[in-house]
């Protein structure tokens, strides 16, 4: 195990300790980094849990597909079949006759099985053996041997659904193998998401709590003013309103704030009593990413182009079966082998007799009003309807990378600008706050001021945030890890299936 593995799995059983294994009092608070959360995320949120199920089912989708090209071996009988019964027989005089029946069988027989996935046929391997016993006075028993018989099953001009499962499966399953990859980049989108929104409440939340202290402290400097004859009423009115407002949006960023928290203790799949403290992360860096590697990977990685050749070979594969079922039906049934019978069990492999057994079944469909032709042309129609929705797909999906890229290249000068947005806006409402102790401005201009510094806060978390998402939508497009320059790929030995 490397070292950026160990530190990983360090971090996860610190959190689970933390989150599931001490006392309520000792596990009230959790700080958590957004590197931490993703990690979390990862390893045991509801997300990844349902795509790994997911891969699991296409995992032995594709092993059931697998078995189904080797030989089958199968062992059958009936032990016993008694029958005492009265049968209908035909005399030579055309008269019929009820007969009673009485005997004891017993049968037992070895079967290999075997597709032929180029033919579209069966060969199957026999070894069977059977005795009769006529019970009563007669009491007379033999066997029925067939030591070796080769039969075939040939279907000549029907559809052959081996050759598109060889097509088809294979592509199937590698598509879900990169689905699952760019499941877990969803999951870190989502996680993301989450996280930022948490932490923009609890910005809202120690923004609307400072703002409320300020708007306390303002309002009992304008009381002394007022006092002095140095602010008219409805100033002090006004900021008396202020005062008022600000404790409603206390109480709204503290719903917000619970609210939020729920959701992302949620994804994370932590203990509800856990009280989540989220650390603001450095900006991520998009500075130096080619978007030449983005259109080459984003269009050789992303699962949607094996999902469009499923689709495809699907609709193609239906509309040959639409085209074969026009065709007669014809079948060839072969077998070859030896038999022999006798009332001793080693007497009856002596003296065998060839097995010899050929037939041709034909069905030709004559008068059916049109249904096999409706049926060709409606899968003919479907699968020209699927090639125009892919074209669709691939040209939007190609636009949407057009505007990631332009998010991406316009994202760090807007991170910058605004980070000194903040700044400003913070110094600026500093300086506000003095001038309105000293008389210099009046309620309006600190009303403003403060708006501004809550906005402007605001808007350079939610920048944060986008470069971050971006970040990850980059890497969920393209299955490639821009940190590393290699590409996100299935590591199956990571995964138990069993």
């Amino acid at each position: 195990m490397n070292s950026g593995n160990c530190i990983k799995t360090l971090c996860i059983l610190s959190l689970t300790v933390l989150c599931t294994g001490l006392p309520a009092q000792d596990r009230d608070t959790l700080v958590l980094s957004l590197d931490e959360a993703l990690e979390i995320g990862r390893q045991q949120s509801l997300d990844s849990k349902e795509s790994m199920n997911t891969l699991r089912i296409a995992y032995w989708q594709y092993r059931n597909y697998k078995a189904g090209l080797y030989p089958n071996i199968s062992l059958d009988g009936t032990i016993p079949s008694l029958n005492r019964s009265l049968s209908s027989y035909q005399q030579s005089n055309g008269v019929y006759k009820f007969v009673r029946n009485n005997y004891l069988t017993e049968d037992i027989a070895v079967n290999v099985t075997q597709a032929i996935p180029f033919t579209g046929g069966t060969l199957r391997l026999q070894s069977s053996i059977q005795r009769m016993d006529q019970l009563g006075q007669s009491n007379v028993g033999s066997f029925l041997t067939i030591p070796f018989a080769l039969r075939l099953e040939q279907p000549l001009l029907s559809y052959n659904p081996y050759k598109w499962d060889r097509k088809i499966e294979p592509v199937r399953y590698e598509k879900s193998r990169t689905e699952y990859v760019a499941d877990m980049e969803n999951v870190n989108i989502t996680t993301v998401t989450c996280y930022f929104d948490f932490l923009m409440s609890v910005s809202q939340r120690k923004t609307t709590l400072q703002n409320l202290e300020t708007a306390k402290r303002l309002y009992s400097i304008a009381l002394e003013k007022a006092d002095m004859g140095l602010l008219s009423r409805s100033e002090l009115m006004q900021l008396h309103v202020s005062m008022l407002n600000a404790e409603s949006k206390l109480i709204e960023a503290e719903h917000d704030y619970s609210q939020k928290m729920h959701i992302l203790r949620n994804h994370l799949g932590l203990d509800d009593t856990v009280e989540i403290v989220p650390q603001l992360p450095y900006a991520k860096s998009l500075e130096n990413i080619d978007s030449g590697i983005i259109w080459e990977k984003a269009l050789s990685n992303n699962p949607l182009y094996k999902d469009f050749e499923v689709r495809l070979l699907e609709a193609e594969e239906n509309m040959v079966k639409a085209k074969r079922e026009r065709l007669p039906d014809i079948s060839l049934n072969v077998a070859v082998g030896n038999t022999g019978s006798d009332q001793k069990f080693l007497q009856s492999y002596t003296g065998l007799q060839n097995l010899q057994v050929a037939s041709i079944g034909v069905s030709i469909p004559i008068l059916d009003w049109g249904r096999r032709k409706g049926n060709f042309e409606l899968a003919r129609s479907q699968y020209s309807l699927l090639k125009d929705k892919v074209a669709k797909e691939e040209n939007d999906f190609r636009e949407s990378v057009r505007t990631l890229i332009s998010n991406i290249m316009d994202q760090p000068r807007l991170l910058e600008l605004s980070h000194s947005a903040d700044s400003i806006a913070q110094e600026r409402y500093s300086i506000a706050l003095e001038q309105f102790t000293l008389g210099d401005i009046g309620v309006i201009d600190i009303n403003y001021a403060e708006q501004e510094k809550d906005a402007a806060r605001q808007n350079y978390i939610s920048q944060l945030y986008l470069s971050w998402l971006f970040y990850y939508n980059l890497r969920y497009v393209t299955l490639y890890d821009f940190d590393n320059h290699r590409d996100l790929v299935f590591d199956e030995e990571t995964i138990k299936f069993r």
